[in-house]
């Protein structure tokens, strides 16, 4: 499991180097996620009647989309801000070298905040994609589900910090808006999206556990 790629990864994430960071970090959670769902498509498949199966095929594809396209947001990341880092580095100068300086850590961050409102879109669909898989997974693979809905939330929430550290230092008001509306409705959805698939799979997975003290029934 400790391949050389996982480990060269947590290797740099914990490095004292502010690349890779938050947002690299929440793209992988979010592929780890879309890996789950894609696998517990695969059982599901492996299971099914032809009728079912002609459903199963395309969610499995799906998911198995979304972890390619989330493992390369994590790159994205840290590529975007390793630009920010170069644009900050850019000589002040006189005025002229200072407006150039400024127009560039502005595009920088605009491209910075860009990344993760995109890893949050994909953890978002790879969520929705758990709800439409929920109905046909095995019992045994209950636990996979609801672990990979609960990696697809992390990654979508940690996403949403790495955009909100971004716009704290964009300047463009216009562009902080229409952010700002995305950003509330992937949060909102998530959310809602996570509670739902808690409700319905963690009574499954609980039931070897002690009734709380004081419940009654």
């Amino acid at each position: 499991m400790a391949s050389e790629l996982v480990g060269k990864f947590l290797e740099q994430l914990g490095a004292e180097s502010p690349v890779p960071g938050g947002g690299a970090a929440a793209a992988l959670a979010g592929a780890l996620g879309a890996a789950l769902v894609q696998m517990v498509a695969g059982l599901a498949l492996r299971r099914a009647e032809q009728s079912a199966a002609d459903k199963l095929a395309p969610l499995r594809a799906r998911a198995e989309g979304l972890r390619q396209q989330l493992a390369g947001l994590a790159q994205r990341d840290a590529e975007a801000y390793a630009e920010v880092d170069r644009a900050l580095r850019l000589p002040k100068g006189d005025q002229a070298a200072q407006e150039a300086r400024r127009r560039a850590i502005q595009a920088a961050l605009k491209g910075a905040a860009q990344v993760p409102l995109e890893t949050g879109r994909a953890c978002l669909a790879t969520l929705e994609l758990a709800q439409e898989l929920l109905p046909h997974c095995p019992r045994s693979a209950r636990s996979d589900l609801a672990c990979g809905a609960v990696l697809a939330w992390a990654g979508l929430t940690g996403a949403l910090y790495n955009v909100d550290a971004n716009c704290l230092s964009i300047k463009d008001p216009g562009f902080l808006a229409k952010l700002a509306g995305e950003r509330g409705e992937l949060e909102r959805c998530g959310g809602e999206l996570l509670a739902r698939l808690r409700a319905e799979l963690e009574p499954t997975l609980s039931g070897w556990l002690p009734a709380p003290e004081g419940a009654s029934g």
